[in-house]
This record gives structure tokens, C-alpha cells and sequence, in this order.
């Protein structure tokens, strides 16, 4: 969901000023990447991303520019003849092989019901009608009404840029994907302002070797385990301010820049964190990734070598929605 800060800006505006974004539309700096990205994202529609995209600046501490996102949207097009057939087979085989050695399935995804904690005031809380029952009508059907980012849901680039895709146009290969599970769980029981880092994600390199190609990066912060405790998930402050684990700025533009991946997923509401303004999402949507977020159960997931199959909805035109994430290992 969006960022911690536009829900300060839509309780207590006087403390935010030039923060806050809508749904499908970006800040003015996520419109200066997206300009950039058009053509990018349509040869994604097509084919995928490439296998391993060089860097494009000297530092990730900052806000993607949008010429480097544009050179970067450009060696990613460069390389998509070479690698779109390959990334197809690639998931194929994976999924092929997961399932010839009868592999655990882990499910990442929380269970739905009008109580969760969406991230109020921006997403009103699901409702569950029933229409049709057994006694009347001889069967029985549930009527929901659910805004896209409720429960397990994912962002896809559309969200955070215009003419980006929708989730309808998310290519299927994005949608199965090695899983990297990178755990700050102990920080954030300290600190639930903390977040992925680029040195988290070193850290987990050196002990598992490059994250690989078109993955799915997932921050397993702990905070799943607080749904189901009444004010926890959110964790909102006397302020106002929702308080959780994040992925930063400087790692989510590394991930661009540095890094070959289809998305990313936090186990909180947000990309983003309390009090900042949305740069993850900013940075990570524009440049054609997808955002995962309160997945959910990341303990009954390897830290490496796990399948991610993501059961993503087919709406048209959508900014987001719920999803089965499964974890094959």
C-alpha cells in the first residue's frame, strides 16, 4: 500500500508538506521517472526482463534519476531478444523440476476477513456479504467488497506510474520466480523503523551468492506475526504515524541499479515506512518491478532455493489486488 507519510498528510497535513500520492499516479518525481519508461515497459509486456543489468551510477543513496532509469529500461531492452525465449524455459524448468522432486509448498499468503489491518485511512476495511444461501436458493455465494490493497496483495508498475502495467499485463514468467528471503527480524524487534539495506542484502550475498536472475526479493522482518494482534501491524504512534520495517531508499534503488529482479516483498502494509515520503515505491514501480506486500509466513520459507508461484488476478486495468503467493521448495 502507500507510503506511511500520505496517511500523516491525510490525518495531520500541516506535518508533511510536498508528501502524498494517490492511487495510479505518482509524485512529480515518480512522474519524472516514469517518462522515461513507456516504451520500456511495454517491451516487458512482450518479453521480460535481461539477465543481468549493469550498474548505472555511482551509489544507490538517492532517488533513481530519470536518465539513469531510462538507460537502464534501454540495456534491459537490448537484451531482451537474447534472453526472452530463455526466461520462459527457465521457469518452466524450475517449476518442472520443483514439482518432479515433490517439493514442500509453503503458503505466503494471510487469510482475508473484514478484521485485518489495512492500512486505514487510505483502504477501507474489506466486506463480506452473503447473497445466496442453501436454505433459499440451494447453494450459497459471498459478495465482496475489497479494495486492491487489502490483505497479501501485489502493486504492480501501474500503481506508482501512469501507462506502466497493470496487473492484467504482468508478463506470467514475472509471476514465477526464485524467491531470495533476506530476514532483519531480530533489528526490527528493536527498531520497527528499520529496513532492508544495501548491506543487508551484501551480507546475504556473500553467504549465498548473487541474488538471482529475475527474483523475487523478500524482507522478512517478523512483522507478519502481528496481524493477528489488535493495533501491532500497524503500529500507530500518538502521532499518528504508522510505524513498521521498510525497504529503504538506498536498497530498493541498488536493487534497480545494481540488480536483476521482478519484484520485491515486505511482510508489512508498505514498500515504504513511517514518516517518509513513498521512494521505494517510486523508485522500484517505475523502473517496470512489482511490490509484494504483507506477505506473510516467511519462516516456512528457505532463505534461498525456494520457488515463488504468485496466483496474481486479472482484472483490467488494475492498480493492484489480493494474491495466493506460494513458496516451492
Amino acid at each position: 500500500m502507500c507510503s506511511p507519510a500520505l496517511m500523516r498528510k491525510v490525518t495531520m497535513p500541516e506535518h508533511v508538506p510536498g508528501h502524498g500520492h494517490g492511487h495510479g499516479h505518482a509524485s512529480t518525481d515518480a512522474a519524472e521517472h516514469a517518462s522515461g519508461h513507456e516504451h520500456a515497459h511495454r517491451a516487458h509486456t512482450r518479453t521480460g526482463h535481461d539477465d543481468a543489468p549493469a550498474s548505472r551510477g555511482k551509489g544507490a543513496g538517492r532517488l533513481v534519476g530519470r536518465r539513469n532509469l531510462f538507460r537502464l529500461s534501454a540495456a534491459s531492452g537490448a537484451g531482451i531478444a537474447a534472453t526472452a525465449a530463455m526466461s520462459g524455459v527457465a521457469s518452466a524448468e524450475s517449476v518442472t523440476s520443483a514439482l518432479s522432486r515433490n517439493p514442500r509448498i509453503a503458503d505466503l499468503t494471510h487469510e482475508l476477513g473484514e478484521d485485518f489491518p489495512v492500512f486505514w485511512p487510505l483502504v477501507p476495511q474489506p466486506e463480506f456479504h452473503q447473497t445466496r444461501s442453501i436454505e433459499v436458493d440451494g447453494f450459497n455465494v459471498l459478495e465482496l467488497k475489497i479494495d486492491e490493497h487489502s490483505g497479501t496483495h501485489i502493486d504492480p508498475p501501474g500503481h506508482f506510474h501512469d501507462g506502466g502495467l497493470t496487473v492484467e499485463q504482468l508478463p506470467v514468467e514475472w509471476l514465477v520466480a526464485p524467491l531470495a528471503v533476506i530476514r532483519i527480524a531480530d533489528r526490527a524487534a528493536r527498531d520497527p523503523e528499520t529496513g532492508l539495506t544495501v548491506r543487508d542484502i551484501r551480507r546475504y550475498e556473500s553467504r549465498y551468492g548473487r541474488l538471482p536472475a529475475r527474483s523475487v526479493v523478500a524482507m522478512d522482518s517478523g512483522w507478519w506475526r502481528r496481524v493477528n494482534q489488535p493495533g501491532a501491524y500497524n503500529n500507530q504512534g500518538a502521532d499518528g504515524v504508522f510505524r513498521f520495517p521498510c525497504i529503504t531508499e538506498e536498497a530498493a534503488a541498488f536493487l534497480v541499479e545494481e540488480r536483476n529482479i521482478v519484484g520485491v516483498a515486505v511482510d508489512t502494509n508498505s514498500l515504504d515506512g513511517g514518516g517518509t515520503s513513498p521512494v521505494a515505491h517510486q523508485i522500484l514501480l517505475p523502473a517496470g518491478k512489482y511490490g509484494i506486500e504483507s506477505i506473510a509466513a516467511l519462516d516456512t520459507a528457505p532463505d534461498r532455493g525456494a520457488l515463488l508461484v504468485v496466483g496474481a488476478p486479472k482484472h483490467r486495468g488494475g492498480f493492484g489486488g489480493q494474491i495466493r503467493a506460494l513458496a516451492l521448495h
